[in-house]
């Protein structure tokens, strides 16, 4: 008994086999698609003096590691129009501290300021008060040696910043 094969509307209306053949088809097409255009608009390679970079993080990772290694800490408040910061563990008293407020979500609202000192471990300068929200505090001493980072929420009335080490290793 022979049996013969379906007739060709048969293939043309079963659902089964062309999913069997479009799945797997699209997802070729889809590859070549995306290979045309890695091709046509892959990323620029980076350009010779891009190693800035890379300098600029060791500078800055050593910085977070001598704050550390001195355990400095500093307090800082936003109140009454002034920003105060007061100074613990320091092997000198800088003649000023550099703050650069950073907020998460609106760069309109970020702010550099530079608190001279105004008696021992005591910097203060005339400031605006900080709109509520999530900002991020980079601390420096005036001559670039240690650095100091911290994440608050709110107005900044009152945020303790503490040294760590890039590599998560306590002081």
């Amino acid at each position: 008994m022979t049996t013969t094969p379906p007739p060709d509307h048969a293939l043309r209306t079963n659902l089964v086999f062309w999913l069997m053949w479009l799945l797997p088809g699209s997802a070729v097409v889809a590859g070549l698609a995306t290979l045309a255009i890695a091709i046509e608009r892959g990323d620029r390679p980076l350009p010779e003096s891009y190693h800035w970079e890379g300098a600029r993080l060791d500078a800055d990772f050593a910085r977070a590691r001598a704050a550390a290694t001195l355990g400095v800490g500093v307090v800082f408040e936003a109140r009454d129009g002034q920003c105060r910061a007061k100074l613990t563990a320091a092997p000198r008293e800088p003649a000023a501290l550099m703050l650069l407020v950073s907020h998460g979500s609106d760069a309109s609202l970020d702010r550099r300021l530079r608190l001279p000192r105004v008696a021992a471990d005591e910097y203060r300068v005339a400031c605006a008060p900080f709109a509520a929200g999530r900002w991020r505090l980079t601390l420096d001493d005036d001559a670039n040696t240690w650095t100091l980072r911290a994440s608050a929420e709110g107005s900044l009335a009152h945020v303790e910043l503490r040294a760590h080490s890039p590599e998560g290793k306590a002081p």
